[in-house]
């Protein structure tokens, strides 16, 4: 009998391999700006971010001119001369400044421009940052709310692959 014992296969039981954990899912890089916090708008951000976006599409301002409007919350407004806050001395070059100002004057918006430094709330990279979140949440909840979707990942182990899911 106990050559038999000695004699039978022994099986060895090996633990279940753990779950690979999920790779976290890639922040979208956006420089100087944080993203996933709520614009506090502003009359005056209203009137900076339609203006930017005007120059933006007629091509007015590129290269650094166009980061330092992006980057800039409009503080005041005086007749023809607007003041702007930005956030890092680096955009804030005097180059910088007068092709802004001159853009701004060619459309026909504001013939003087100040800049400040200082801190910033409601700039036109920060809407378009919370924009963007905005619509990625959006999508990522028709994703997950799809019948289809749902059926896939309960009945076949389906799983969205973290960052995969784009707006159209």
């Amino acid at each position: 009998a106990a050559a038999a014992a000695a004699a039978a296969p022994r099986l060895a039981v090996a633990p279940a391999p753990e779950p690979e954990p999920e790779p976290a899912p890639r922040a979208a890089w956006t420089p100087s700006e944080p993203s996933g916090e709520p614009v506090a708008t502003t009359p005056e951000g209203d009137r900076w971010f339609a203006a930017v976006q005007q120059l933006i599409a007629s091509e007015a301002i590129t290269a650094l001119v166009r980061e330092l409007a992006l980057q800039s919350q409009l503080m005041h407004c005086e007749g023809d001369h607007w003041t702007l806050c930005v956030q890092r001395q680096s955009l804030n070059q005097a180059t910088a400044r007068e092709r802004l100002r001159a853009a701004l004057a060619e459309a026909g918006l504001a013939q003087q421009l100040s800049v400040e430094i200082g801190a910033v709330s409601d700039t036109p990279a920060r809407r378009n940052a919370a924009a963007a979140l905005q619509r990625q949440r959006v999508a990522e909840e028709i994703v997950m709310n799809d019948p289809l979707v749902q059926t896939l990942m309960r009945e076949h182990g389906a799983r969205i692959v973290p960052g995969s899911i784009k707006p159209a």
